[in-house]
């Protein structure tokens, strides 16, 4: 596993690189992230042709056990985050040729 990130601060500076004024890199970003975050918040489904699907999901309820004491402990429900890749970066990831 790479330690590598490739951050929030490496898209403006990918952005910048592009040409891209700063301020305005920087009101692009956020309000990309802001509605995909609201999207996700509401319920929908976002999906990026060509990068994945993004998509929440509900986790019931359970009854884990601390690894130490092995003693039970409640997990409430919650929503989750599922990411699922298209094909054509799952393709590029593993330096397979593009479908046509």
């Amino acid at each position: 596993m790479s330690k590598d990130k490739f951050t929030h601060a490496g898209i403006l500076a990918a952005l910048i690189a592009a040409s891209m004024e700063a301020e305005h890199a920087r009101q692009m970003i956020a309000v990309v992230f802001d509605t995909l975050t609201a999207a996700l918040a509401a319920g929908k489904m976002i999906e990026i042709r060509g990068f994945g699907t993004l998509e929440t999901r509900e986790r019931k309820a359970r009854t884990a056990h601390n690894p130490r004491t092995l003693a039970p402990v409640k997990v409430p429900a919650r929503k989750v985050i599922f990411f699922r890749p298209a094909g054509s970066l799952k393709r590029t990831l593993n330096g397979r040729e593009e479908k046509q």
